[in-house]
């Protein structure tokens, strides 16, 4: 099972990946910035890298150029990711040489497509030369298979249906992001609940400390005119 390193500093592009890739086939492993790519990569080989062009720590150009520079991983294809593919990302694409960049967020099976195509172009490049031997005397040729026809009607029927479920897909997928970034709001919001109430209790606290100092004898602020 060929092995992707996916590394994103983004959570929620990292699960998505995640779920493409596996439903693919594919085994994944994934880091937070490209510092823990760098890591992984010290002890792993993976047969394919995807990484996000912009990181806190290094970039996704930094992570190319580390593998382009490395014996062990330098056939390893890369591929970029980012939110916006402009002239510029495009050319430092080329410089690091990478083997492509696909744009965020993943349309329908867009991740998987390239994926695939990068592992079998590799395979294809990997695999060993044969030595061409002289053809056999031809033999008679077999019966000519039958032949099914279709109409224009029905290949236009299927094609709309095969775009129509492309269009399904990349709805499915716009609506499971919405539906991360939604619950990691609402996990921050129960983070900061927490933290409000462990500040109001530290408030409660401290205003019956005061109070109880405040009542205790011979203190002035306890005695009545």
């Amino acid at each position: 099972m060929p092995k992707i390193l996916v590394a994103d500093d983004s959570v929620t592009v990292r699960k998505v990946a995640e779920r493409l890739l596996t439903e693919a086939g594919f085994d994944v492993a994934l880091a937070a910035n490209g510092g823990e790519a760098l890591a992984w990569l010290a002890n792993e080989r993976p047969d394919l890298i995807i990484s996000d062009v912009i990181m806190p720590d290094k970039s996704g150009y930094d992570l190319c150029a580390y593998v382009r520079s490395h014996a062990t991983l330098s056939s390893t294809p890369v591929l970029l990711i980012s939110g916006l593919v402009d002239e510029e990302v495009t050319r430092q694409a080329e410089s690091c040489r990478a083997d492509g960049v696909l744009k965020k967020p993943f349309q329908g099976s867009s991740l998987q497509d390239h994926v695939s195509a990068l592992l079998t172009k590799r395979q294809e490049a990997s695999a060993p030369t044969t030595v061409q031997t002289p053809s056999p005397a031809p033999s008679p040729a077999p019966a000519s298979p039958k032949v099914y026809r279709i109409t224009e009607e029905q290949l236009l029927a299927f094609r709309q249906a095969a775009l129509r479920i492309r269009e399904l897909e990349a709805r499915l997928d716009a609506e499971r992001v919405r539906s991360l970034q939604t619950a990691e709001r609402l996990a921050e919001t129960q983070r900061a609940a927490v933290r409000a109430n462990a500040m109001l209790a530290e408030m409660a606290r401290v205003l019956a400390e005061i109070a109880r100092v405040a009542n205790q004898p011979g203190n002035s602020a306890s005695k009545s005119d």
